[in-house]
């Protein structure tokens, strides 16, 4: 039986926009030096160019952050010499444009046996662990279960009963519990590999439940997944270099998109950092999800309470995603977070649209720089409106 394993701790360097910021640094250190005597090559780097903290700051960032680096197919070491990736230089330049597209590619990429870990037995049968997972919760939606798995579902189902990533739609459809339990830090690792996934779209992260977004076509998405499957090789660095060359690599997937007003088309204009944006907000889960743990609502822009103005109604309010439009909804160990979500009235949301799709084309730009600029944007256009 395969042990599924990850980065258990690192939640938010897996976290998209996080991602971007590592992969441009990890590339401008290609080659580097890692164990250089003079210190350490990465720390300043990465910390400044991401604002993120790799701690402890007494170790050196590789031997902390190595299976981080690896996990997400960025970059491995060669030697004593930083080797960065394709798939990371293209997450740099965007040719990778948004975390669905992302994800798609790590779920076709990352499997085991995986170079990454210790121990790597190139003899073991392949996993790609993320695609069963995807196939078990799709079968629970086929066979009018609830869409959703936990970690223990996930050990009990489809570890349990080796499950690869590999067999037809009508096999998870028929797996029987075989009441595996994990062991030690084994559930911490599963369970960041959720939380990880739940960045897609069309997928939330909840009471330590993994949700899928039953309007979603997961059956289309699946059906055109093609996990790079080889023989894994022996020499571990040849193996990485393999799986994350850029030569081969699948098309870009749609995962899908419905627009329901002219104004989205005119957002959009093909950019597919804004379509990921709109999927994330037509989500009915993660609208449900978030007016349940709200008291109040009203419009985080005018201040309109829909209930007042029109007492027969429920609740006339849609969601706004106020991170980069190419960026997933944030993800803590607890679930989905709501802190980069506001409420909008429906004319105060196609507002806000149209004022990013003005602001980013002025400066002959595709999406914001991070998390920063696109609040501050945000702010601009809610101290604009006139009332």
């Amino acid at each position: 039986m395969q042990t599924w394993r990850w980065d258990q701790g690192r939640l938010p360097y897996f976290l998209f926009d996080n991602l971007q910021a590592i992969a441009s640094c990890l590339t401008d250190l290609q080659g580097i030096q890692l164990n250089a005597p003079s210190g350490d090559p990465l720390r300043i780097v990465l910390e400044s160019g991401t604002g993120l903290p790799f701690s402890p700051t007494h170790y050196h960032v590789w031997r902390n952050y190595a299976r981080t680096f690896g996990c997400s197919l960025l970059a491995t070491r060669a030697g004593k010499h930083l080797l960065v990736s394709d798939i990371c230089h293209k997450i740099a330049d965007h040719s990778i444009p948004d975390v669905d597209e992302y994800l798609a590619l790590l779920i076709q990429r990352f499997r085991f046996p995986s170079p990454i870990f210790e121990n790597y037995d190139f003899g073991a049968p392949v996993v790609f662990p993320f695609i069963a997972l995807l196939k078990y919760l799709s079968s629970r939606v086929r066979t009018n279960a609830f869409p959703n798995i936990t970690v223990e579902d996930v050990f009990s189902n489809v570890i349990g009963n080796n499950c690869t990533g590999l067999e037809g739609r009508d096999f998870y459809a028929q797996l029987q519990t075989t009441g595996l339990m994990p062991q030690g830090d084994q559930v911490r690792q599963v369970r960041e590999m959720m939380s990880v996934l739940s960045q897609f779209s069309f997928l939330k992260w909840s009471n330590r439940r993994l949700y899928l977004d039953t309007s979603f076509d997961m059956e289309g998405f699946l059906s055109s997944l093609t996990p790079y499957y080889f023989a894994p090789l022996s020499d571990r660095l040849e193996e990485f270099a393999n799986l994350t060359q850029w030569a081969n690599m699948p098309r870009l997937l749609n995962v899908g998109q419905g627009f329901e007003a002219p104004v989205d088309l005119i957002f959009t204009e093909g950019k597919r950092t804004r379509i990921t944006h709109l999927k994330i907000e037509r989500s009915p889960l993660l609208r449900k999800i978030f007016f349940e743990q709200r008291n109040i609502i009203q419009c985080d822009m005018c201040e309109l309470e829909p209930r007042k103005r029109y007492p027969w109604t429920d609740n006339l309010l849609e969601i706004h995603h106020m991170l980069p439009l190419s960026s997933g909804i944030a993800v803590t160990l607890s679930g989905t977070s709501m802190a980069d979500i506001v409420p909008l009235c429906p004319n105060c949301h196609r507002s806000v649209h149209i004022y990013y799709k003005t602001w980013l084309n002025g400066r002959q730009k595709v999406d914001f720089t991070g998390k920063l600029e696109a609040k501050t944007v945000y702010k601009e256009a809610k101290t604009s409106i006139l009332i």
